[in-house]
């Protein structure tokens, strides 16, 4: 039309098959109708996407979308939440918690929410996460996003583990760490300082590597985790 003007150039091919991987992504995780619809709007663009991200969910994430989606739907319509929670101690109770915001991070599902036994701010993992229901309306407090990079609820008793690692197994290093914090001893190995708990967690982190890695320092995680892994031999003796 002649009267119409337009203040902005319109996006390019590009620009459009950028919008067009986030919307994507985000089917792939949520799979709403609201992503679906937008990328139909946006229409398939002509060529090859020359960058695509897959975040194929696992069976077990497919089946906490059902979660997922209930959360948000508490979080729009201002929502109580109720639910049974078990800690990475093990120890169940019951919540009942304002909803802000949910995070996927690292292929696992978070939720951000204000925990009322606990008069504070709190993130729960979903997976920990059995019979929610909804009651009530909440109105919103002051809110700022819990950081979920060097946050200090991820890396609250951490211990700098300084580890040998194959380079069969150094990409996930490189992946995690940086290549800045990562350094050449020989052909085979190389020396990492990688934060670490001091507890089954941190154990069991290291485990997957199997012999492609080794703890190097300090003593008293080293220690630990070779009881641990003492622990485990026991184990299976006596599974058998």
């Amino acid at each position: 039309m002649d009267s119409v003007e337009m203040n902005k150039p319109p996006l390019s091919k590009t620009e459009l098959m950028t919008i067009e991987t986030s919307l994507k992504s985000r089917m792939q995780v949520l799979h709403d109708d609201a992503a679906f619809n937008a990328i139909l709007k946006l229409n398939k663009m002509e060529g090859i996407a020359d960058f695509e991200i897959d975040l194929s969910l696992s069976t077990g994430n497919i089946e906490l979308r059902k979660i997922v989606l209930e959360i948000l739907f508490a979080i729009r319509n201002s929502r109580l939440i109720y639910f049974d929670y078990i800690n990475s101690q093990g120890e169940e109770s019951n919540k009942i918690a304002e909803p802000y915001r949910v995070v996927f991070k690292d292929r696992s599902w978070y939720m951000d929410a204000y925990c009322y036994s606990r008069e504070r701010f709190n993130v729960y993992k979903l997976a920990r996460i059995s019979n929610l229901n909804t009651r009530g309306t909440f109105s919103k407090r002051d809110y700022q996003p819990i950081s979920y990079n060097g946050g200090e609820w991820m890396e609250k008793d951490n211990v700098p583990v300084t580890l040998l690692v194959n380079k069969v197994v150094i990409d996930k290093f490189l992946e995690l760490l940086g290549r800045e914090n990562v350094k050449k001893v020989d052909d085979t190995w190389y020396s990492v300082i990688y934060p670490l708990k001091d507890n089954v967690f941190g154990y069991n982190k290291l485990l997957g590597y199997g012999k492609f890695l080794k703890v190097i320092s300090p003593d008293s995680f080293l220690s630990h985790f070779t009881a641990y892994i003492d622990e485990l031999k026991v184990f299976y003796q006596y599974s058998n």
